[in-house]
């Protein structure tokens, strides 16, 4: 009987196993805006509620200027936050600009739920816009406001990007600069 030889089969010329080349960018397009989207949201949920080591501020020169804030006439916002922490004073430093309406949203939200807490935190207001405010809000990572820092009396701070509802806010304070 005669042997029969094996052969490959081999692709017809015009013919290929490939995918076509538009199928890959797209393919790979799309990868890339879903991973974009997942690397955005994850950034917003650590920003939203960062705890953060106790900050050095001294040398950092800032002045409140707004409708709540606490600081007397001079003072710079650094230099009352230094005081509280030396004192082992809590403190809530409220970042904001006087024109977003997040920000002025979030300034009725502090003018309403911190009388609550002035005897036992202390407030203090950086504006955006003044200059010397610059240092303090590069020592406290700021990257978008409204954004405030809450320091416990140990010097731990976290921060919380964004607006916040009173009762958010009240529970915020109470939990994190209080401890309870």
């Amino acid at each position: 009987m005669p042997q029969k030889h094996k052969t490959a089969a081999l692709p017809r010329q015009g013919q290929s196993k490939a995918k076509p080349a538009a199928a890959q960018p797209k393919w790979f397009l799309t990868v890339l805006v879903i991973a974009s989207i997942a690397v955005v949201i994850v950034g917003i949920l650590l920003l939203k509620d960062q705890r953060q080591s106790a900050v050095a501020l001294s040398g950092a020169q800032a002045s409140g200027s707004s409708a709540v804030s606490s600081a007397p006439s001079g003072a710079s916002a650094a230099n009352q936050l230094n005081q509280a922490l030396a004192q082992g004073k809590p403190a809530l430093v409220f970042i904001h600009s006087t024109s977003c309406q997040s920000c002025k949203d979030m300034m009725k939200v502090v003018d309403q739920v911190y009388p609550e807490f002035a005897g036992q935190v202390t407030l203090v207001d950086v504006d955006v816009y003044n200059e010397a405010n610059g240092p303090l809000m590069q020592k406290l990572g700021l990257r978008y406001i409204p954004t405030v820092v809450v320091f416990n009396r140990e010097g731990q701070s976290w921060q919380n990007v964004g607006l916040m509802k009173p009762d958010a806010f009240r529970t915020f304070l109470r939990q994190r600069a209080l401890g309870g």
